[in-house]
């Protein structure tokens, strides 16, 4: 007789035990019975919509509340001066800060 012959018939017999029911009194019916039920898991589209949304919001707010006539890019350019803290730069690194704070949330949020 053949190994392959052997490891046929090992095979078929493992899967014939494994098939057979085993009796235990109703024990995995009770277990089954005491697990809490699973909650709904949401919706696949909900957390990019919230993200998306969360930064459409935040876009809008920082137009609205930024003091009127300021440009970023000279905030930056204030910053890269040395020129203080003008408006125009407390406004940019804001923004920055904001961005930074946005890409942690998301890098570190587990799915």
């Amino acid at each position: 007789m053949s190994d392959y012959d052997d490891s046929d018939r090992i095979d078929r017999w493992l899967r014939e035990d494994a098939r057979r029911t085993l009796a235990d009194d109703g024990f995995s019916a009770r277990v089954l019975a005491a697990l809490p039920v699973p909650r709904p898991r949401p919706q696949a589209w909900l957390k990019p919509l919230l993200v998306i949304g969360s930064a459409a919001l935040g876009s809008a707010l920082a137009v609205l509340l930024a003091p009127g006539g300021l440009s970023v890019a000279q905030g930056f350019i204030d910053l890269a001066t040395l020129r203080g803290m003008t408006p125009a730069a407390v406004t940019g690194i804001a923004l920055s800060v904001t961005l930074l704070a946005s890409a942690l949330v998301l890098a570190l949020e587990a799915d």
